[in-house]
């Protein structure tokens, strides 16, 4: 079985029987899950947010009594899978992994063949994802403010990285520019992968990135972590300031991994995913291995995280059209 399927197969009958999960697997009534369940991953696999999206298949597959198949589909951003999953049947066996670029800043990017927000039944927002600003450890700037009188001191020249134009990095990086009144050479990579490769080879400066996949870099002191764009500090990098701590108080914003159904599915279905996943994740041994790997659980409700995709959705469309970002 390769990397891009794997399958979790749990001992059904124990959880459905005994525990907190129990009620909540009864709550929509018999016949569901009928089947497997597979979550479409929309990236490549591997990486910090696949095994995050492995965690929560186990926490699924263990209260439901199904296998539940991680399978990823990567392309366009995610677009590609999301536009499955939005096109298949809504009966909460085919479940996607949405996220705040791809259901708030893809539609700026691509010309899409469906609506994030419209055509996908938001289940909750599992995690959030903090932004760290990093550069080399050689780098003149030591702290934020640092950094931003080296920028202004040398206008256009420090190579600042992102994941790629239109990622959530990308606007995230905007964002803190405009707001630190700074300029930089901002350099998008196609991919977190070889913009940390350059960063840890010394060829760039700086990158911008998710808190989840510099936590090792920045625990091994191959990077310096220079803040983080949360409002509060992460369990993860405990040492790494906000912007608001370290100079820029009007500065707090975040990305956020979440999951999906498609549009019409009930909400029975619904209520019960985000039943038996919000319990799960608030497990101590659950929390405290997301928490490690550099995510803040969430666990909201479907109601609040639909309001937050819409209200995403509007706010970095705002920032796409200042940067002027085309669609491809």
């Amino acid at each position: 079985m390769t990397i891009q399927r794997r399958t979790f197969v749990l001992n059904a009958a124990v959880s459905l029987c005994t525990g907190p999960l129990a009620t909540a697997a009864l709550a929509a009534g018999p016949g569901y899950p009928g089947k497997p369940i597979t979550i479409v991953y929309p990236y490549a696999a591997g990486g910090a947010s696949d095994a995050m999206t492995r965690q929560i298949a186990d926490i699924i597959a263990k209260a439901l009594g199904q296998p539940v198949i991680v399978d990823a589909k990567p392309g366009a951003g995610g677009s590609m899978a999301l536009q499955q999953v939005a096109r298949a049947s809504a009966d909460g066996h085919t479940l996607v992994l949405t996220a705040s670029g791809t259901m708030a800043v893809n539609p700026y990017l691509y010309d899409l063949k469906y609506k994030p927000v419209e055509d996908l039944a938001a289940i909750t927002i599992l995690v959030d994802i903090p932004f760290v600003v990093v550069t080399k450890p050689d780098f003149p700037a030591r702290n934020l403010k640092e950094f931003i009188a080296h920028a202004k001191a040398n206008p256009g020249k420090i190579s600042f990285a992102n994941a790629g134009v239109g990622t959530q990095a990308h606007l995230t990086q905007m964002m803190f520019m405009k707001e630190a009144g700074i300029s930089a050479n901002v350099i998008p990579y196609k991919g977190g992968t070889g913009a940390i490769a350059d960063l840890l080879g010394g060829h760039i400066d700086a990158m911008i990135d998710n808190a989840a996949a510099q936590v090792p870099n920045v625990q091994a002191g191959k990077v310096r972590a220079l803040f983080v764009t949360t409002q509060e500090r992460s369990e993860s990098l405990p040492g790494v300031p906000t912007a608001q701590e370290a100079g820029l108080p009007a500065f707090v914003t975040s990305g956020w991994f979440g999951l999906a159904a498609p549009k019409g599915t009930p909400q029975t279905i619904i209520d019960r995913l985000h039943t038996v996943i919000a319990q799960g994740m608030a497990q101590p041994e659950t929390r405290k291995k997301l928490l490690a790997a550099g995510w803040m659980p969430i666990g909201s409700s479907p109601a609040e995280a639909a309001a937050r995709a819409r209200s995403d959705l509007a706010r970095f469309g705002q920032i796409a059209r200042q940067i002027e970002l085309k669609k491809d």
